[in-house]
């Protein structure tokens, strides 16, 4: 008989401390009661319980403390689980909504910065009879995290998903023989709390540290690290200025805006005039569109820029009909697109048969699923997914998901820290011992193939994905060659 996952916290209130450290133990008996140091150890059996717990073989605890003495089975072996947060039914709405939720958040977070509670470690025990694997004797691997346990809901709820697929990424590095250890410290969704979260990590030896998930709070930490240290972010969009090793899925891809300037010009087009908003993400990508489209002997008639926030774009749009391009780029978010989609139409940029384009986020579900098909019909795009495919996570990691959590996979946010992991495991493969060398191991990797799309990691420290160039039509992503042009060239 499998044993059952029960998970067990310690919480304990100490001053100025942002960190939160939980324990689990494997179990094959009934949850029960025990008091340790300021607090109870609560076994929790259902998922639909107010906080969380899981143990995966790979996470260690926290903070160091006391042992129960049927821990010691196990011996230098044993690796616990580190995680817990606030829990409940799966999350059904879109996770690109839920990312662009984490910038809206971080310019409102309001949480202290002292008072805050602490948990001290419970014990971890091995009833007998539990069937527990040894694993291999090498060296631990420790790895970091800097996430939002508590602070905002949208943040906390974004690192509970997250989270899930750090566990997964380290249940099967586990099984595939490599020791790792994951450290998870709450920031409590500030600046302070980020900072003092990698001041603990690096103490415990982190080789990597993963988070946090906005642009001030991932400034924060990384101005309080050593300048070799690796940071991997799954949603900021801006990156420290300067600094290399800090990588983010979310900031801008120059990639995107370079496989977007080749497919415009290998299909006749000459001269283009650019819509984006003022931010980093859409100011990277199309300052690399502009290079390469340059370079290749194209002309960018005018690049109009809008503030974030905007909603009415009719200044921008009729600015931009007023030069009469053969293609008008529009990068921008999803969010911007619902809105920004119609009103091409509407301020009649496509009486003009002027070829519409724009980076990946046109073909985010936000865009394909909810503006009008007319409004995105011919449009040429990027895409992370080969065009007719359908991108599906790697049967190992869904069936290893279920298997944890007892339900389906249904969201992409595990799947980023999945791959988040895998990429620092990985400099560790490649021979790096110690945070000075995992950025020189990244860049020696081949492409890296993620559940979220194919990474590679650049000499100028930036992770960038690769991108195909699509049309899209009748709400699919169809292959863009010369015969799929609708409107003309004039090149």
């Amino acid at each position: 008989m499998h044993p059952r996952w029960t998970a067990s916290l310690c919480v304990a209130p100490r001053a100025n401390s942002a960190a939160i450290h939980l324990s689990s133990r494997l179990a094959s008996t009934a949850p029960r009661r025990s008091r340790c140091s300021g607090g109870f150890v609560h076994g929790l059996r259902a998922p639909v319980a107010a906080i969380r717990g899981a143990i995966v073989a790979g996470f260690r605890l926290g903070v160091p403390g006391r042992v129960a003495p049927a821990a010691g089975l196990l011996g230098a072996a044993l690796i616990g689980l580190v995680f817990a947060c606030a829990s409940g039914a799966p999350n059904t709405v879109a996770d690109s909504a839920a990312i662009a939720a984490i910038d809206e958040a971080a310019a409102s977070e309001t949480e202290p910065d002292s008072g805050q509670v602490e948990t001290t470690r419970a014990a971890v025990v091995v009833e007998e009879g539990d069937s527990v694997s040894e694993g291999p004797a090498d060296a631990v691997v420790v790895i970091g995290a800097v996430l939002p346990l508590t602070g905002s809901p949208s943040s906390r709820e974004y690192a509970r998903l997250f989270i899930e697929g750090l566990e997964v990424g380290a249940l099967l590095a586990r099984r595939n023989g490599v020791n790792v250890e994951v450290i998870v410290e709450d920031n409590l969704g500030t600046a302070s709390g980020s900072a003092r979260g990698v001041d603990a990590l690096l103490d415990r030896g982190a080789l990597a540290i993963i988070g946090p998930l906005d642009a001030d709070n991932l400034r924060a930490a990384v101005r309080a690290a050593p300048r070799d240290v690796a940071f991997f972010s799954p949603t900021a969009r801006q990156l420290p200025y300067g600094r290399p090793g800090v990588y983010s899925l979310a900031a801008g891809d120059p990639e995107a805006g370079r496989s977007l300037a080749q497919a415009l010009w290998d299909l006749g087009y000459a001269d283009v005039v650019i819509v984006h908003p003022r931010s980093s993400r859409e100011s990277v990508e199309m300052d690399a569109f502009q290079r390469s489209f340059v370079s290749l002997g194209g002309f960018v008639r005018r690049r109009i820029r809008y503030q974030s926030g905007t909603t009415t774009f009719g200044e921008y749009l009729t600015r931009a009909k007023s030069l009469e391009p053969s293609v008008l780029v529009v990068a921008a978010s999803p969010a911007d697109l619902e809105l920004l989609a119609p009103q091409i139409a509407f301020f009649g940029l496509d009486e003009m048969e002027v070829q519409i384009a724009g980076t990946a986020a046109w073909t985010d579900p936000l865009v394909i699923d909810g503006v009008a098909r007319r409004h995105t019909d011919s449009v040429i795009a990027v895409s992370t997914t080969p065009p007719g495919e359908v991108r599906q996570p790697p049967p190992e990691f869904v069936g290893a998901y279920e298997e944890l959590f007892r339900r389906s996979f249904n969201s992409m946010v595990p799947a980023a820290g999945f791959d988040l992991l895998r990429m620092a495991l990985d400099a560790y493969r490649e021979g790096a011992r110690s945070s000075r060398q995992v950025m020189d191991a990244l860049e020696r990797l081949a492409p890296f193939e993620g559940v979220t799309g194919t990474f590679s990691f650049t000499t100028e420290g930036r992770l960038t994905r690769q991108f195909y160039p699509v049309r899209i039509l009748g709400g699919a992503l169809h292959p863009l060659t010369a015969d799929s042009t609708l409107i003309p060239a004039f090149r």
